[in-house]
C-alpha cells in the first residue's frame, strides 16, 4: 500500500505541475479541528491543525488537483500526544460550484510522546467544501488510515479555508 500511495502521489504531482496548471492556481489557509477514533480500542483523540491548500487548474477545468501540507496536533484521551507533518493530495471536480466534493490520499511524518523516532502515516480521505463567500469556504472530511506502530483510525476533520 505504501508503494502504491507513493507512486500515486508522485504521478499526480508531475501531472499537476504543468505550466498551465501552475498558472491557474489558488492558495488558501486551512484551519481545522480533528476528532479521531481507534478502530480496535475505540479510544478518542482530539486536536487541531493548520496548513495551506493550493489548488491547481482553473475552475473551468473538468478536474482540479489540490496539494495541502499541514501541521496537526492530537491528544488521546488519557494517553499520548501526537504531532504530524503531512501532505494531502486530492482531486475534485472543476466548475466552481458552491458545494465541491473531493477525495484523496495523505502521507506524513508523526512524532508520538513516549515513543522514539518518526513514524510514517498513511490515510485515504473524502469530503466536501462549501463556498460561503469569495474569501471563506467551510470543509468537512473523513479520513481513514494508520500511523506505523499504531492501530487504524477514523478521523473527522472540520474546518475553514481562507482565500488570499
Amino acid at each position: 500500500m505504501r508503494r502504491a500511495l507513493s507512486v500515486a502521489l508522485a504521478t499526480a504531482l508531475v501531472l499537476a505541475l504543468t505550466p498551465d496548471a501552475l498558472a491557474a492556481q489558488q492558495a488558501q489557509l486551512d484551519v481545522h479541528g480533528n476528532f479521531a477514533v481507534g478502530t480496535t480500542t475505540h479510544l478518542h483523540s482530539w486536536g487541531a491543525g493548520a496548513g495551506a491548500q493550493v489548488t491547481f487548474g482553473s475552475t473551468s477545468d473538468p478536474i482540479q488537483l489540490s496539494l495541502s501540507p499541514s501541521l496537526d496536533f492530537l491528544k488521546q484521551e488519557g494517553g499520548s500526544r501526537q504531532t504530524s507533518l503531512s501532505a494531502d493530495l486530492d482531486i475534485q471536480p472543476g466548475g466552481g460550484k458552491t458545494v465541491t466534493p473531493y477525495a484523496g490520499i495523505s502521507t506524513g511524518a508523526n512524532w508520538i510522546s513516549g515513543s522514539s523516532g518518526t513514524h510514517a502515516g498513511y490515510e485515504t480521505l473524502a469530503g466536501a467544501q462549501v463556498k460561503l463567500s469569495t474569501a471563506l469556504t467551510a470543509k468537512a472530511e473523513e479520513r481513514f488510515g494508520y500511523v506505523s506502530g499504531q492501530e487504524h483510525s477514523l478521523t473527522t476533520r472540520v474546518g475553514v479555508l481562507l482565500s488570499f
